[in-house]
């Protein structure tokens, strides 16, 4: 098979399983020989915030490992991708080759297992196996879909570190229909006697994730933010909580880490569509804000860098988000929106959602695509925001690539 044959069977995998991730995780695992075990894992869970802080938290490895005179190896597993499927599986910040997927994923493929994997469980194994190979020590894990029932959760190494950012409400439908709940879930990646770090989240929430750390003995570590005078790699308000979060999570590794060696990997981390600055003429920002506490973090953070500013947003969004609330949150600082559709099977159509957004009182139009959503915005003389689904700033980043 070729990577594009190897990726596009993985893709039309389903992407809710039949079976339970952690359940598919523990098979492939097993049949496999445990590739897991032996490697040290910050596992990474979270309603937002889970990839920003992956990124600082990897980023600092990085830096330790280089200041080490022993150095070692950093892997990385997230989701989604925005442009290349390789982006899910990284080590020292280097994709994973496409060769390395196309074996890898060829010899997945041919395995007969008793459940059926989904496309995230292909890549997750895939991941392990290749940490495993290359000799990762440190692996940076980002949960895919709430905690417990979670395919990252499957595992049978005990992380070293486990980390909830942040609870928001968010895939109800899965996770629950209220913070308590939600905080449940992603509280079942909490190991008996593993250090447990969160973020700042309402105490409805946090009480839940204190009740389960005190039942399995852990200690709990509370993340605050970190001073304006502390340099970051990613942009934004909010990402100096996601940085506390990554300064607590590397403290509790049995690894030695001066505040420099923090100081530079916070100052070093990149994580591409996030409240990331793509043009200044015209000014354009995109962020894959695409749920209401997603989206009140990125207000924030635009109202604290730009006072007083109205912005031209461009938004494109799955079906089954709170879009409506979404829009609500960005109407105190929004001109005007640009609708797009994004190509996706879940994709909110641009005409609906504009039509919503009218329904209640905000200037819309919808958009044939991104560039006439650009034209149109850049006619409106305000900076620019791009925000919606992740894959729609994939487009977008594509796009800029190819231009």
């Amino acid at each position: 098979m070729t990577y594009e044959q190897v990726v596009n069977t993985i893709d039309n995998k389903r992407r809710f399983g039949k079976a339970c991730g952690r359940d598919v995780t523990r098979e492939f695992m097993t049949a496999l020989g445990h590739p897991d075990r032996g490697m040290h894992f910050i596992h990474i869970a979270g309603t937002n915030g889970k990839g920003s802080v992956a990124a600082f938290v990897s980023s600092i490895l990085q830096a330790a490992s280089f200041a080490s005179e022993k150095s070692f190896k950093v892997g990385l597993f997230t989701s989604p991708h925005l442009i290349d499927y390789t982006e899910r599986i990284q080590i020292d910040g280097v994709q994973i080759p496409r060769e390395e997927v196309r074996r890898i994923g060829e010899s997945l493929l041919g395995m007969e297992l008793k459940l059926e994997p989904t496309m995230f469980d292909y890549w997750l194994a895939m991941a392990i196996i290749y940490f495993k190979e290359q000799q990762v020590d440190y692996v940076v894990l980002e949960t895919g879909l709430g905690g417990t029932k979670d395919s990252t959760n499957g595992l049978s190494q005990l992380p070293d570190v486990s980390v909830i950012t942040s609870i928001g409400l968010e895939h109800t439908q899965y996770l629950g229909n209220t913070l308590a709940e939600i905080a449940g879930e992603k509280a079942g990646i909490i190991k008996p006697g593993v250090p447990v770090v969160i973020g700042q989240m309402d105490d409805e929430a946090a009480a839940v994730i204190e009740a389960r750390a005190q039942e399995l003995g852990c200690i709990l570590h509370r993340a605050g933010t970190v001073d304006k005078d502390v340099k970051l790699g990613l942009f934004g308000g909010y990402q100096r909580k996601n940085a506390a979060v990554a300064i607590e999570t590397i403290r509790c590794l049995s690894l030695p880490v001066d505040n420099q060696t923090i100081a530079t990997g916070l100052a070093n981390a990149r994580w591409p569509g996030r409240m990331d600055i793509i043009s200044e003429d015209p000014f354009i920002l995109i962020d894959g804000a695409h749920n209401p506490s997603g989206v009140r973090a990125l207000v924030d953070s635009l109202v604290g860098e730009f006072p007083n500013i109205k912005f031209s947003f461009i938004m494109a969004v799955m079906a089954d988000k709170d879009y409506v609330e979404m829009a609500q949150i960005i109407s105190p600082i929004a001109e005007r929106i640009f609708t797009v559709t994004i190509d996706y099977s879940r994709a909110l159509q641009a005409e609906t959602l504009a039509d919503d957004l009218k329904g209640i009182g905000m200037e819309a139009t919808a958009c044939k695509d991104y560039k006439d959503a650009i034209n149109r915005a850049s006619a409106q003389d305000n900076p620019i925001i791009v925000m919606g689904s992740l894959y729609f700033i994939g487009e977008v980043l594509n796009d800029k690539d190819q231009a």
